[in-house]
């Protein structure tokens, strides 16, 4: 009979002993890692690696670039360096005065200068002879090696041996200049009055 008793104390004992472990620990660990469990999975955010594409700045529309693919008489799609062209569009017109720097009159090397400060951020001299100077490392006769934005040098009075003139090499046979008395044009380098006073071009974009 004491058998039995001690038995059931013991029992007694170890079932509390239990209940207070059990209740002694902190349980809200555990709740917080089932409620974590239980939460519905989101989807990780793709993260687009791709290279942005960047937009390409239109100088030109396409009635302006019709216009000057006529001019030049060249397919629309193989009109080359749209920024030249979108800057001298609003220059037609200027007439041209000795020493003139503005749209109000302009010299051919002002032109020319101001030309190739805004198209290729490149500072030329003032004069025409200047820039002739400057570029004779770069410098070649033959015309068919011409290449847009190329110099293109003339001396107008063949007893002067001075470079009295210049302009800028556009496409097919063309070139750009103020030249004298009709101001800014678009003119045509094969023609017999430039070629008899055409003396040398140069690539100064390569120096």
């Amino acid at each position: 009979m004491k058998l039995k008793l001690l038995f059931l104390i013991l029992i007694v004992q170890l079932t509390s002993c239990g209940k207070n472990t059990y209740n002694s620990v902190d349980q809200s660990y555990y709740k917080k890692q089932i409620a974590e469990a239980h939460k519905p999975k989101t989807k990780e955010k793709v993260v687009d690696e791709q290279p942005k594409k960047v937009a390409t700045t239109k100088y030109l529309t396409y009635e302006e670039k019709e216009s000057f693919a006529k001019a030049l008489n060249i397919p629309v799609e193989d009109l080359e360096n749209e920024k030249l062209y979108g800057t001298i569009k609003d220059w037609f017109g200027t007439p041209y005065l000795w020493g003139g720097t503005t749209k109000r009159g302009v010299d051919c090397s002002a032109f020319v200068q101001h030309v190739y400060n805004v198209v290729y951020n490149k500072e030329l001299p003032r004069t025409s002879q200047q820039q002739f100077d400057a570029n004779l490392d770069v410098s070649f006769k033959n015309q068919n090696g011409l290449k847009n934005g190329d110099l293109i040098f003339f001396r107008l009075r063949h007893k002067e041996k001075v470079i009295s003139h210049v302009g800028i090499y556009l496409q097919n046979g063309m070139f750009l200049g103020s030249n004298s008395p009709r101001g800014v044009e678009i003119a045509n380098l094969n023609d017999a009055y430039w070629q008899d006073k055409y003396v040398s071009s140069a690539r100064a974009l390569l120096k």
